[in-house]
């Protein structure tokens, strides 16, 4: 609680304190002239020890050595138990910024965090804008104001303003003591105060950063005026709707490689990402049932072929059984028939490139042993020189597009760089990805004719009109709200 400083009767000093009961706040006034009572002059030591303080207050050469001055060497003049300097923030929030003794404050210290909610209290902020000396009782103050209790040692605070010439506080010395102030201690400490503040603003930048001006011009009401009128203008602000979405370099035009035959995957004689020459032989199925086969259907025709030989003898030796030749000759047709189809299948095994290129596919183990379908979809062979972007966008991020609207990639491996690029064409139907998410497949044409390396991945900013700012910042809490509640 505040408590009034008083006016020493008892002390000879040249200079006393008249109380304010108003404020409840020290005042210095002038000494009256007492024609019963002979003033006593202050102790020499005192005396000297102020100018010295004042003297080495006005040598100080920065703002910072002035702090630790103020904290450290007001200790010759009074005795007490710590001493704090809190300055004002330009949005008007009170901190700790030096004390006694340390050198670095730790900010994460409980008594330093209840003495700045002490400190921005209501009541002190009413206190602070009067910049007037007082003496407090923090600890009674905190219990009063419903504060976070917390055992100070010397909760009894002598607080000292240090005002500019308007009168405004630049800080405030905080005097920490066990026992209370005595009257003979504020005739020197209220004036040694004064010289603080007067090396203070000497020393302060005579013209502080622009908030500091605007902040000095300007009301609050003002001010907040003034930026919502900026926010709604800024709102209005034409920008490009974006989406960003997942992308890969792929080759251009590939030529697909599928499976020829329902079948398990035996070899792949080259790897993936190497260089084929047409013709190659790129995949080799397993072929045991179909040579199999094969020698069935050969054995088969051979039968057949000497049945209808030895029919076809006994058909012009005897002349009879002449209608024995035709269905002769149509099992040996049927039997050859079905050896040329067990040859083309033995044959399909081998699957070879269409075309010289890349060899595209993701990795051996992946197919080798793998049973597929006629018509499976294995790998592609692509022309390094030849690419394009595949942006795959997910349906919840989808936004109007149009071929010609910008694509911006950003590769995983160069974040830094972005690589522009056209969009060209795009599905009107989203399909599954392989994390199994619906998306909009993308083609995208570089800008640049420079060859890029097939697979390579990143992020694809895609561009679309323009809009209003409000709408690209609010489009998604929009849609969530209208999904969620209709409205």
């Amino acid at each position: 609680m505040n408590a009034p400083l008083r006016d020493p009767a008892a002390c000879a000093q040249p200079v006393r304190l008249q109380a304010s009961q108003k404020a409840q706040v020290l005042r210095i006034a002038a000494p009256k002239a007492d024609t019963q009572t002979a003033q006593k002059p202050a102790p020499t030591a005192s005396l000297s020890r102020f100018v010295d303080l004042e003297i080495e207050a006005r040598q100080c050469a920065d703002v910072e050595s002035l702090r630790l001055m103020i904290v450290n060497s007001t200790r010759k003049l009074a005795s007490f138990d710590q001493a704090l300097i809190a300055e004002p923030s330009p949005a008007g929030i009170w901190g700790v910024t030096s004390v006694s003794s340390l050198s670095r404050i730790d900010r994460h210290s409980p008594l330093l965090r209840n003495l700045e909610k002490w400190l921005n209290h209501a009541n002190n902020k009413i206190e602070w804008r009067r910049a007037e000396p007082r003496q407090v009782d923090i600890a009674q103050d905190m219990a009063n104001w419903d504060l976070e209790a917390v055992d100070i040692a010397s909760p009894l605070a002598l607080c000292l303003p240090l005002r500019r010439r308007e009168g405004t506080a630049l800080a405030i010395l905080i005097l920490l003591n066990r026992e209370p102030w005595k009257p003979q201690h504020f005739a020197l400490l209220l004036p040694l105060a004064g010289a603080y503040a007067h090396a203070w603003d000497a020393l302060a930048p005579r013209h502080a950063t622009p908030l500091h001006k605007l902040s000095s011009r300007l009301s609050k009401a003002r001010l907040a005026l003034a930026c919502a009128a900026v926010v709604i203008l800024a709102s209005f602000i034409p920008v490009p709707m974006s989406a960003l979405a997942p992308a890969e370099i792929v080759a251009r035009d590939p030529a697909l490689v599928t499976a020829p035959l329902d079948g398990v995957i035996a070899e792949l004689p080259i790897a993936p990402g190497a260089w084929v020459e047409k013709d190659q032989v790129i995949v080799r199925f397993v072929d045991i049932k179909l040579r199999n086969d094969l020698e069935v259907a050969r054995r088969t025709q051979a039968v057949a072929g000497s049945k209808y030989f030895k029919v076809t003898q006994n058909a012009l030796t005897t002349q009879k059984d002449l209608q024995d030749v035709a269905m002769a000759k149509g099992e040996y047709d049927l039997a050859a028939a079905e050896a040329n189809a067990a040859q083309e299948q033995l044959s399909r095994t081998l699957v070879r490139a269409q075309r010289s290129g890349l060899l595209i596919y993701p990795a051996k183990s992946d197919l080798i042993g793998k049973p597929v379908s006629a018509g499976e979809r294995l790998m592609e062979i692509g022309d390094p020189a030849q690419t394009e972007i595949l942006v795959e966008l997910p349906v919840s991020d989808a936004i109007a597009l149009r071929p010609g609207h910008r694509v911006s990639l950003f590769l995983d491996g160069d974040p830094l760089r972005a690589i522009s690029g056209r969009i060209e064409r795009m599905n009107y139907r989203p399909g599954p990805t392989a994390e199994q998410q619906l998306a909009f497949a993308i083609i995208a044409r570089f800008d640049e004719s420079a060859p890029r390396r097939i697979g390579l991945r990143g992020v694809a900013r895609l561009d679309g009109d323009d809009v209003s700012l409000w709408f690209y910042l609010l489009r998604r809490p929009v849609t969530t709200i209208r999904q969620r509640i209709g409205l």
